[in-house]
């Protein structure tokens, strides 16, 4: 069922009524104020970072001349900070950072009342690709061999990485599935963030990782982790490591958009508003540099598609997390 994101929004907007930021847009301008950006995620993480540079980026390549304050509120695969955002209605000055598989697993699995067809669609900004790690003293060499003792015996190998119902949780029942390893089989241990994650693994609690290339980078070029797989269309600088579409598992990953979403209630022009400053930022040296520190991918989606491509993920998420046993 294709869900129309513009026409919740525009009935939230007509109950309303006279929006949070009008009078600054008849005053000549967006932003006429400072920003609200939350990252509903941990200090540090993939949200943060990507909330920090926005915010960066507007400041220092001069994209608008107003503050922008990032805002953290983590938990529950970032329902906990959308619920709070939810209430921020009809405001262009507040947005949130989010991506779609892990805050839509976030959504199914802890069955949220706030789904994300309530607010407005900004833009959909970057993919980032994750890498499969194993510890340097690991006797797993290759992903097939891995994959091989995953399908002989699925509870001896220990996966971790990510929230639960997240794109790491999500790719592994894609790789078991392949190997005709039940979903209920699956040995997965939820995280909170990548440094949980590299405990366990660098401990030798787990067997094996997904998660980021950003998050894992400085164990990886540490040399204490090493990479069996990335997910990314292209093999990712500076890893030594082939793509899961060199293995033939492409099918097997679920990729993941970046972007930003404002408040229910906005009217069309608040939200183009919002759009258009994205794009200001989008193409400044500094986002660029961003990405590229980040091994992100620019995927621009704005508006409407941004919305569209969240329908679509929401009913690919909620089938995943019904194999896995997760968000009835």
């Amino acid at each position: 069922m294709k869900i129309n994101l513009f026409a919740v929004v525009a009935a939230a907007a007509t109950l309303a009524g006279c929006a949070v930021g009008e009078s600054a847009e008849a005053g000549g301008g967006y932003p006429a104020k400072a920003l609200s950006i939350m990252a509903p995620g941990s200090p540090g993480g993939g949200w943060d970072t990507r909330a920090r540079g926005i915010a960066s980026s507007l400041s220092e390549c001069k994209v608008a001349d107003v503050d922008a304050t990032v805002t953290n509120v983590p938990g529950a695969g970032g329902t906990i900070g959308l619920a709070q955002f939810a209430k921020r209605k009809g405001d262009p000055y507040q947005l949130m950072v989010m991506d779609s598989v892990t805050m839509l697993g976030g959504i199914v699995n802890n069955k949220s009342p706030v789904d994300l067809s309530t607010l407005t669609p900004v833009a959909g900004l970057s993919r980032g690709p994750s890498a499969i790690v194993v510890a340097k003293k690991s006797p797993y060499q290759d992903l097939k061999s891995l994959l091989d003792a995953m399908e002989a015996k699925p509870r001896s190998v220990k996966w971790t990485g990510g929230s639960l119902g997240g794109p790491g949780q999500m790719t592994v029942a894609g790789l078991a599935k392949g190997r005709g390893v039940a979903a209920k089989d699956i040995n997965f241990v939820p995280t909170a963030g990548g440094g949980e994650s590299m405990n366990l693994l660098l401990s030798g609690a787990a067997t094996v990782g997904i998660d980021t290339v950003a998050e894992l980078r400085p164990q990886i070029d540490a040399g204490e982790l090493k990479v069996l797989a990335v997910d990314s269309e292209q093999r990712v600088q500076a890893v030594d490591a082939p793509t899961m579409k060199e293995l033939g598992l492409a099918g097997e990953a679920v990729s993941t958009l970046a972007g930003v979403l404002a408040p229910a209630g906005l009217t069309k022009e608040q939200q183009q508003d919002v759009i258009g400053l994205l794009d200001k930022v989008r193409q400044t040296p500094c986002w660029k540099k961003v990405l590229e520190r980040n091994n992100w991918t620019e995927d621009w989606r704005p508006g409407a598609e941004f919305g569209e491509v969240l329908a679509q993920q929401r009913t690919q998420v909620t089938a995943i997390l019904g194999e896995l046993g997760l968000g009835k």
